[in-house]
């Protein structure tokens, strides 16, 4: 195996690159860590990360002093990163229903955020995820203890963090590897469950891909690979959940997946689709036009053929951004990023200096918050000044209302104390301490504010509220009469022949129905549709001619 690996990474690094590294790591003890090594920096090959980034993943057991001058930043990144996790210590496990809630957990979503200020840039999380993606495929390795660590750590950590970064593949596995070991009864029932549906599926897909390929070839549409995905174990399970357990309303079981060259092929596939099979009814979905949030493009539909089964069009980036993510597009080769959240999508029209990414990161996204920590390593999302008050009050009001101190990093301090990311803070409470009007001068967040305002009129009777003048309910209904647009029936619009994609009407040339039309697909705003005479979609044209489509009015 090794040897292999170490075939494929001298495609990516220099020769004498590669040879010093080697030489490093055949100095550490152990077979183990030394193929482990070699996978980590070939997980990041297959992610398309930069050179230093794949040297850094193989050098990241060695000592700081041992390491190529290109490799330390990201190594010294992932080091702070790494004592953040050793931190975070006892991590508990829920009921299996409870998992789906950990994507959009606030405390989750905290933690990434906070991860990504600290670094201000995105190698050190890949190598921290091909790190980790490595220890759960050689779990067996462990001892049950830290299997179950491990385990935890990938569900709760590490696949929403490869699903903040787009990285679905690399989400998928670390879930169904930690799956068997924090619950294997479960795992064991839907692997028996599922086998027979698998095979039922796969001789379905014998028949339906030739009956494909002959309406593809037919319409004259290029396509580059149609292939089968099965669904990860994992998200299958906590899906069947949302489903009363009842494998027949999964349509996503198996789904066909086309891979085409552009965007405009995508959209004449979907009707090709639709022409050969009926789609079921409000299962078309357009993650071109609004991508998912973190990123993800597609074209989604289930269609009957005869029974229900759901195709997906992508081209070959979006494919690989669906695996990889961010990295997809790396060592930056295209200028574009991945969505932190919807700032970093904006970003993607903007920056074109792939040198800028770190400054951006840093001077933009999170100019304006930091992220600390509770004794406890749960972590707190503040603006920037924020003080050990405006904690407390995040916390709990009744913290907030008796604080008489706080220690930052162990260290007694002033409640004034500005915080910064990375703050451990803990707060002394005196049940005898009360609010006083002066913490009003210097705390920042307006959940503080109020709550030491509230504390103070109910108490103390000041008044910090300013009067307004009451609205009649005539009043109001005339206001609300402006301000609420009244409902116009409009005629569908059909792009490339199908309809149910976003769209908007340009005012530059407020097309409107009869006029003959055209449309651009933008980026995260779905299709912009314009009169073919417009001056301004003649210009898109010249720029950007794939992403222009035929468009007409019509009635669904």
């Amino acid at each position: 195996m090794a040897k292999k690996i170490i075939k494929e990474l001298k495609k990516t690094l220099k020769k004498e690159q590669l040879e010093k590294a080697l030489q490093e790591l055949k100095a550490l003890e152990g077979e183990f860590i030394y193929l482990h090594s070699l996978k980590t920096a070939f997980i990041l090959k297959q992610m398309g990360a930069k050179p230093e980034t794949v040297l850094a993943g193989m050098l990241h057991h060695l000592p700081k002093s041992k390491l190529p001058k290109e490799a330390v930043p990201i190594f010294q990144k992932l080091k702070q990163l790494e004592e953040i996790f050793d931190l975070k210590q006892e991590l508990k496990q829920k009921p299996i229903k409870k998992w789906h809630e950990v994507m959009l957990n606030a405390q989750a979503e905290n933690l990434r955020k906070m991860i990504f200020a600290l670094t201000q840039d995105l190698n050190p999380v890949f190598v921290l995820l091909a790190n980790r993606l490595d220890e759960m495929r050689s779990l067996r390795h462990f001892p049950q203890q830290e299997r179950i660590k491990k385990s935890l750590e990938a569900l709760e950590i590490f696949a929403p963090l490869s699903y903040s970064i787009g990285a679905l593949k690399i989400k998928g596995e670390l879930e169904d590897l930690a799956f068997p070991y924090l619950y294997p009864k479960e795992y064991d029932w839907l692997v028996s469950k599922v086998k027979e549906e698998y095979k039922e599926m796969e001789k379905r897909l014998e028949k339906t891909t030739p009956l494909l390929i002959k309406a593809l070839k037919k319409e004259k549409i290029e396509f580059l690979d149609i292939s089968s995905r099965a669904k990860h174990y994992f998200s299958l399970y906590q899906k069947l959940l949302r489903h009363n357990m009842d494998i027949e309303k999964i349509y996503d079981l198996v789904a066909l997946r086309i891979i085409v060259p552009n965007l405009e092929t995508c959209y004449k596939t979907l009707g090709a689709v639709h022409k050969l099979w009926r789609p079921l009814e409000g299962r078309i979905k357009d993650y071109i036009s609004a991508p998912k949030k973190n990123g993800y493009r597609a074209l989604h539909t289930t269609v009957l053929c005869p029974s229900p089964l759901e195709i997906q069009i992508k081209t070959p980036l979006m494919n690989r951004e669906a695996e990889y993510g961010v990295c997809a597009h790396l060592g930056y080769k295209t200028g574009q990023q991945p969505y932190w959240m919807n700032k970093l999508r904006k970003w993607k029209e903007e920056i074109k200096n792939p040198k800028q990414i770190s400054e951006y990161l840093k001077s933009e996204i999170f100019k304006n918050r930091i992220f600390v920590l509770t004794p406890k390593r749960e972590v707190i999302d503040l603006p920037k000044d924020a003080c050990p008050v405006d904690f407390a009050y995040a916390i709990h009001t009744d913290i907030g209302e008796h604080c008489e101190g706080a220690k930052i990093n162990g260290k007694m301090t002033s409640l004034k104390k500005s915080l910064k990311t990375g703050d451990v803070v803990e707060i002394i409470t005196n049940k005898h301490k009360l609010p006083s009007s002066d913490w009003l001068r210097f705390v920042k967040t307006k959940r503080a504010r109020n709550k030491i305002r509230d504390y103070l009129e109910r108490t103390q009777g000041m008044s910090f509220r300013k009067k307004q003048k009451k609205l009649s309910l005539k009043q109001g209904i005339s206001i609300l009469k402006k301000i609420i647009p009244k409902k116009k029936k409009k005629d569908e619009i059909f792009i490339a022949g199908q309809t149910g994609i976003s769209i908007n009407l340009s005012k530059c040339c407020s097309p409107n129905s009869g006029d003959e039309i055209q449309a651009f697909v933008t980026k995260g705003r779905g299709a912009s549709v314009h009169k073919k005479a417009c001056k301004n979609l003649k210009d898109l044209k010249e720029k950007y001619p794939q992403r222009v489509l035929d468009a007409k009015w019509g009635k669904a």
